[in-house]
């Protein structure tokens, strides 16, 4: 793994501008809002561990902007017990003041914390979307959770759909 422009905040904080691996990675995007989530779960789970063993994803990007993404990180974190060589990354289009004081707290549960390569000058309203464009980019597949055609996560699952190179998986149909 190689890791470029990277900041190191003391005492333990790796935060990451750009990332480049040659591991294969599974990003996720859903609705910020979910209801009736134990049959996802463990949905989410059997798709984690299929990609592990039978596809070879070693890391696994997640954001922090609902409870699609929650329940995502916390199904890396249940499945990393069984395989603890994967890494559970936090994708962010921007250090915030949370994590900025609440380090410790992210690193207990995030390996890293990525920031998003967003193009300059993007405006903040679209930093949500374009930080999922960049884990998009940056992955070989991504699990998904959309039901609705509107909303930032149909968006990033239409953004995947126009990439030839990714394999998408709808947990939502």
């Amino acid at each position: 793994v190689s890791f470029t422009n990277f900041t190191f905040l003391p005492p333990l904080y790796n935060i990451y501008c750009e990332v480049e691996s040659m591991s294969k990675r599974c990003c996720f995007a859903g609705h910020s809002k979910l209801y009736g989530t134990n049959d996802m779960y463990n949905k989410l789970i059997s798709l984690i561990e299929r990609l592990i063993k039978e596809e070879d994803v070693s890391e696994f990007w997640v954001g922090n902007y609902g409870d699609f993404d929650r329940l995502c990180a916390g199904a890396v974190r249940n499945v990393k017990r069984k395989h603890p060589h994967i890494e559970l990354n936090l994708v962010i289009p921007y250090l915030t003041s949370d994590i900025n004081n609440n380090g410790q707290f992210y690193y207990r549960k995030y390996d890293n914390i990525i920031i998003a390569d967003l193009p300059e000058g993007t405006p903040k309203r679209f930093w949500i979307i374009k930080c999922n464009e960049y884990m998009v980019q940056c992955s070989d597949f991504i699990i998904c959770y959309v039901q609705y055609s509107c909303g930032g996560a149909a968006k990033t699952m239409e953004y995947a759909k126009k990439r030839e190179s990714i394999i998408i998986y709808n947990l939502g149909e």
